[in-house]
């Protein structure tokens, strides 16, 4: 199995973002664990995020167990909504090959095409560029599109953490009447993340 394959769920919730809306308020921070050593790191929302749960059966002896916040705001009119997904794998290992970064992001590409994004344009983010500064692999990027008329703009990360075999996504997105708004919360949750 590739990541591209694994990570298919991911591409598809950056296509759906249509998450119940929330009001602004001050910085929740959430601490994500559970029992084993899956999906534990910090993050902080700008509002309280939903939380969904769910484990796929991959192939035999391999799972997959995705952990999902969301929170939306809405700032002038127009929703923003930070998404961060945990896929933790089990019964395989990640590699973190080019092979899977590009299957990865292949992948995410067709998901939001299929999901009706029109004009998409996928720009990698540079290092020099780069809102993540830490330690493990990742890869950075920006997805612009337009969905039914509203043109949105989708500030991107993806972490590997090979040592709990798991990838962790990020997702900043909304309408880009709203751009420097997007910009700035997605610095606020690659910023407050620690594992």
């Amino acid at each position: 199995m590739k990541l591209k394959t694994s990570l298919l769920l991911c591409a598809l919730a950056f296509a759906n973002l249509n998450a119940t809306y929330a009001q602004a308020s001050n910085a929740k921070v959430l601490s994500a664990s559970s029992s084993d050593n899956s999906c534990k790191f910090d993050v902080s929302f700008n509002t309280d995020p939903q939380v969904k749960e769910q484990t796929m059966n991959v192939s035999q002896g391999v799972e997959l167990k995705l952990k999902q916040y969301i929170a939306v705001r809405t700032e002038r009119g127009a929703n923003i909504a930070s998404n961060v997904i945990c896929q933790h794998l089990v019964g395989q290992q990640y590699t973190g090959s080019q092979e899977e970064w590009k299957g990865f992001i292949n992948t995410a590409v067709k998901g939001m095409m299929q999901h009706g994004f029109k004009d998409l344009k996928f720009t990698k983010v540079g290092t020099d560029d780069a809102v993540y500064k830490g330690q493990y692999p990742n890869f950075e990027y920006t997805f612009t599109g337009d969905i039914g008329g509203n043109k949105q703009i989708i500030h991107n990360l993806a972490v590997l953490d090979k040592k709990n075999n798991q990838v962790i996504t990020f997702s900043v997105s909304g309408n880009e009447k709203v751009e420097s708004e997007i910009k700035s919360d997605y610095q606020q949750l690659i910023n407050s993340f620690s594992l």
